[in-house]
């Protein structure tokens, strides 16, 4: 079950409801299907949609879905995508994200904060 204060987002696929939510463990492993890039640089590749390649939209739902849902393989996530929708799927993924950096949604920096004590 989702649960926003927990960077939890509901994604229904069909008659299947799934949980979608980017834990520091899933978010290690983003890094690593994407090759070691960091989830800064994944982010920036889908702020642009000439970036933004199906196998990159399946790899980031796969692994959106691992903390609820170890079992989802690539094929398995692009199913679900498809049946979700892909800007539903999409807008899951955005608002998980959103919820897994809350600091940077709301523009706070936490490294400054600890230097100025805050």
């Amino acid at each position: 079950m989702a649960n926003p204060a927990r960077g939890s987002v509901a994604l229904q696929a069909g008659d299947t409801a799934y949980t979608v939510s980017f834990s520091v463990n899933a978010l290690c492993e983003l890094e690593a299907a994407f090759g070691g890039m960091t989830v800064q640089n994944i982010g920036a590749l889908f702020d642009d949609p000439a970036n933004v390649s199906m196998t990159n939209v399946r790899k980031l739902v796969m692994c959106g879905l691992h903390d609820h849902h170890e079992d989802v393989d690539e094929k398995q996530a692009g199913k679900i995508a498809t049946e979700a929708g892909l800007q539903t799927c999409m807008d899951a993924i955005s608002k998980a994200f959103q919820l897994a950096f809350p600091e940077a949604a709301a523009g706070a920096n936490p490294q400054k904060a600890k230097a100025s004590g805050r």
